[in-house]
């Protein structure tokens, strides 16, 4: 076995060896696996219907990785043109190295090239699901997701799906990546916790933006936060100057009202605190918070951003050995193998991968089942560190707490890698 644990030939003995103990603190490393915690033993059909009647399979076109017996597919949109193709042939080489990590996963993988086109996915869902498909791991954009969702949830397969729009999300078909929603969750929790009591915002006029809007109100009314205002401005490549020096000018009004300023989108970020001050908020008087949008070092060398807080993915992570894991260790392993940086999106196809391969191992016939995708107590991965699937298809996943000081951002709250440390 390559990676973390070379002194150890398999990676389901330790596997066996984590999922008999409660984690609690510490990161289950994986040139290994995604493990349930306190898993729950479940018997029966698990698969198509649930019933136990013979199906025909055809054999598998498109490349297959592994040689299990339990069959899944990857949905990537490999020849797509550009940046959206080299993403794709990213989450192949993720899968890829999985399967090499897990060497005795009882699992083989079926690459589906769904191209550019939103017919692609739908077709190569159907082809899935005719070669014997279990489960449907991809694709990546939300329209891609929607038309695959419709030709497997009738067969009762489901869907881990790379996309960050909740709307995609249905029984079924489950969303592994980080959403908008994760982002506000966290930082309002952490905020409240902090003892802010009063918000103002600052939102783009998009889709991502009204999406955030909502979570804001959501999570804001929960945890006894008061949202004095939400501003919206144009959005694109650049924000309109004159829509954000307007939401400027009308959070300048309840300033003394105010003890926190929301700016979610990354792009906004340093012009927007370069306004407030203009009108004379500064970080001296409220503390800016911000989404994972702001994990950029453009944004932490911003001097009116220091004493900010935003949310962010864990890039390091330590396992139950004390060794370095997380996003960093596997981008670099994956530099070492394919010669080039991955996307964030990559070491996700990697936890896919292991958690099909870790469900196949440990929970039987059921192991696609919804009752075992939905456990309560989540899984922990090697890039990414804790999640959990909830019965709608949306996720929640473990975030940390940055804080901006000095022109850079450090951890200030660690992300929880147990159910008990997220919200309910």
């Amino acid at each position: 076995m390559i990676g973390l644990f070379r002194s150890s030939p398999d990676a389901r003995p330790l596997l066996n060896r984590l999922i008999r103990h409660t984690v609690s603190g510490a990161v289950i490393g994986a040139a290994s696996l995604l493990a349930a915690c306190n898993p729950t033993t479940l018997s029966g059909p698990g698969f198509g219907t649930g019933t136990n009647q013979p199906v025909t399979i055809a054999e598998p076109t498109g490349e297959v990785l592994g040689s299990g017996s339990v069959r899944v597919a990857l949905l990537t949109p490999s020849s797509a043109q550009g940046v959206f193709g080299q993403t794709g042939q990213a989450l192949r080489n993720a899968a890829a190295m999985a399967l090499q990590d897990y060497s005795s996963a009882d699992l083989q993988v079926i690459v589906k090239d769904v191209g550019q086109s939103t017919s692609g996915a739908s077709q190569q869902a159907s082809r899935a699901l005719a070669e014997g498909a279990q489960l449907v791991i991809g694709p990546l954009r939300s329209d891609a997701v929607k038309r695959a969702g419709m030709v497997l949830k009738p067969a009762g397969v489901p869907m881990i799906a790379f996309t960050t729009d909740t709307g995609a999300a249905a029984q079924g078909v489950y969303l592994i990546n980080f959403t908008p929603e994760n982002d506000v969750e966290r930082i309002i929790s952490y905020a409240a916790s902090q003892g802010k009591r009063s918000i103002a915002a600052m939102v783009p006029q998009t889709p991502y933006g009204n999406i955030v809007e909502a979570s804001l109100r959501q999570n804001a009314a929960r945890h006894g936060m008061r949202v004095m205002t939400i501003e919206s401005y144009k959005s694109g490549n650049k924000p309109d100057p004159f829509g954000l020096q307007n939401a400027a000018e009308q959070i300048a009004k309840v300033k003394d009202q105010i003890d926190t300023i929301f700016i979610p989108e990354g792009a906004a970020a340093v012009s927007a605190t370069q306004l407030l001050a203009g009108q004379g908020v500064r970080n001296k008087s409220v503390t800016f918070l911000g989404s994972g949008q702001w994990d950029q070092p453009a944004i932490a060398r911003e001097p009116m951003l220091s004493g900010a807080w935003y949310p962010a993915a864990p890039k390091v992570l330590r396992n139950l050995d004390g060794r370095t894991i997380g996003f960093d260790s596997f981008a670099n392993r994956y530099a070492a193998q394919f010669g080039s940086q991955p996307p964030r999106v990559a070491s996700l196809a990697y936890d896919s991968v292991i958690l099909a391969a870790a469900l196949v191992a440990q929970s039987g016939e059921r192991r696609f089942s919804p009752q075992t995708l939905t456990d309560p107590n989540g899984f922990i991965g090697f890039g990414d560190g804790f999640f959990r699937f909830r019965a709608d298809g949306t996720s929640q996943r473990s975030l940390a707490i940055m804080e901006i000081s000095d022109g850079n951002a450090r951890i200030i709250d660690q992300a929880p890698m147990s159910a008990a440390g997220l919200p309910n």
